[in-house]
């Protein structure tokens, strides 16, 4: 059974495509009916078919590992950052002046003496 394709190339893979042809010396056509058949002569049909059924079984065996496990939590380690540094980040995002800051530290510091 025979049936026709249409193929669209932009003009840099087509000049590709001209040019692995004329270093082949053959017509972009055959060329092109080459790379997706193969040559009975160099036996890249055979070659491509069992690359593809090889490349199969190893993404129906990645399947089945990947259900008998089940997901794996992924541990992220987040760097623990002191309150106080989340706050003078916060007042500093929304553009409180230095020295505002820095008497939030000081009442800061007073609340942890008074603990």
């Amino acid at each position: 059974m025979r049936k026709n394709v249409t193929i669209g190339f932009s003009p840099a893979e087509f000049m590709r495509l001209q040019g692995a042809a004329a270093a082949a010396r053959m017509p972009v056509a055959s060329y092109l009916k080459w790379l997706l058949q193969g040559s009975p002569v160099d036996g890249m049909t055979r070659s491509t078919s069992m690359i593809l059924e090889r490349l199969d079984e190893i993404n129906v065996a990645m399947a089945r590992l990947s259900s008998e496990q089940g997901p794996q939590p992924v541990s992220v380690r987040v760097p623990r950052i002191a309150p106080r540094d989340v706050i003078q980040m916060r007042l500093r995002a929304r553009g409180l002046p230095s020295s505002t800051i820095q008497q939030v530290n000081a009442v800061l510091d007073d609340i942890e003496a008074g603990q």
